[in-house]
């Protein structure tokens, strides 16, 4: 690029030639800034784009940078340019008077505030009513398969059973063991001040098969698993996996989010049993330690009092709860768009979305069952 300088009284005239893109030279960069600095402000700057071969935005930043404050038309333009230079003025105009208008006050930390309160409920709401579309189409792709079996991925469903259920095991059974285990000794503790330690044996272990064991397991699953989902299916929105998938005509509910789904339900409750064991078990040495009941006692104890409807209830929440974590964790893995962070982001939503669901499902459970006298 180059360009050519005339100049009269009243008029300065400057004509450019060839490329005007961001690949200007810097000699030509200082050149133009030196003139435009050493005109009168009263005289006109003409720039003359007729003979230019391509013109991009950061030349046009570069020239409204230099030329602002001055007095200057522009000839030769076309819509294209012209589109450019008015949204890049707008933008320096907007700037300045925000710059200089602008005021820290109650009224504007109160704007402020009302307007992110704003913004976050509309986001939640079309959030949620996304998500009730999300559910309502698992639920019509699961009956689609129930109707014709062979649309389910069984290979992906054991697949995800072993994955995201029993390969959990470890963590989730030494968590429930060291939790149940705190809980069951504060208890025992209080109660053995009241002068009723017996007691305790029936209290653990209903807290034990109701609360402790599917809980833990579902808060560490979410953790988990939900992460796991959003991580996955995130990645392959980012690497257009999915689109291919589409292109195909195959289904993403089919592929990606029953098989999931399907499998936290079908696992859920036999990793329930697995928790309730260990739970008992450390509620059971909790006990031991503090009032000195042997196991032979407790275990009469537990078969005398403790119904076989507590386990029972903590073994009917167990497929709720894999729903929920499996449902949130495709739900924020297929809201991934854009780059990296979006799958950073999501992931981390679908974690906190997901425990609390798992907390929200088990109060329902408690009011419910309280109120039936279960």
């Amino acid at each position: 690029m180059h360009f050519k300088v005339s100049s009269t009284l009243d008029e300065v005239c400057i004509v450019f030639y060839g490329e005007c893109d961001w690949k200007l030279d810097k000699s030509i960069q200082k050149k133009l800034v030196k003139i435009f600095s050493s005109l009168d402000s009263q005289q006109c700057i003409v720039c003359d784009f007729t003979h230019i071969s391509s013109i991009d935005y950061v030349f046009c930043a570069f020239i409204c940078e230099v030329l602002q404050g001055k007095n200057f038309t522009l000839v030769g333009t076309n819509t294209h340019i012209d589109e450019m230079f008015h949204s890049l003025l707008k933008y320096t105009q907007d700037k300045d008077s925000k710059t200089h208008s602008f005021s820290y006050n109650f009224s504007f930390f109160l704007h402020l505030f009302f307007g992110f309160l704003g913004k976050k409920v509309v986001y939640f709401y079309h959030t949620l009513i996304d998500f009730l579309h999300f559910c309502g189409m698992c639920l019509w792709y699961f009956f689609l398969s129930v109707l014709s079996p062979s649309r389910f991925k069984y290979s992906s469903i054991f697949y995800h059973m072993n994955e995201s259920g029993f390969k959990a095991l470890p963590v989730a059974l030494l968590t429930a063991f060291i939790v149940s285990y705190a809980i069951a000794l504060q208890g025992v503790l209080q109660l053995e001040k009241m002068g009723v330690p017996l007691m305790s044996v029936e209290i653990v272990a209903k807290l034990s098969l109701r609360e402790m064991g599917p809980f833990i397991l579902a808060i560490v699953v979410a953790g988990r698993s939900a992460s796991s989902f959003s991580a996955q299916i995130g990645v392959m929105n980012l690497t257009e996996e999915n689109d291919a998938l589409k292109t195909m005509n195959l289904s993403l509910y089919d592929y990606l989010v029953l098989p999931r789904v399907l499998a936290l339900v079908i696992v859920m409750p036999l990793l329930v049993f697995m928790a309730d064991v260990v739970s008992l078990f450390a509620a059971m040495l909790a006990v031991k330690m503090q009032t000195g009941i042997n196991f032979v006692q407790y275990l009469e104890r537990f078969y005398e009092y403790v119904g076989i409807q507590h386990f029972w209830v903590g073994i009917i929440k167990a497929p709720f709860f894999g729903a929920a974590v499996a449902l949130v964790g495709c739900f924020r893995g297929l809201y991934v768009k854009g780059d990296t962070e979006s799958v950073g982001l999501e992931t981390t939503k679908s974690v906190v979305n997901a425990i609390f669901w798992v907390i929200l499902i088990n109060a329902i459970f408690s009011v419910i069952t309280t109120r039936l006298d279960i």
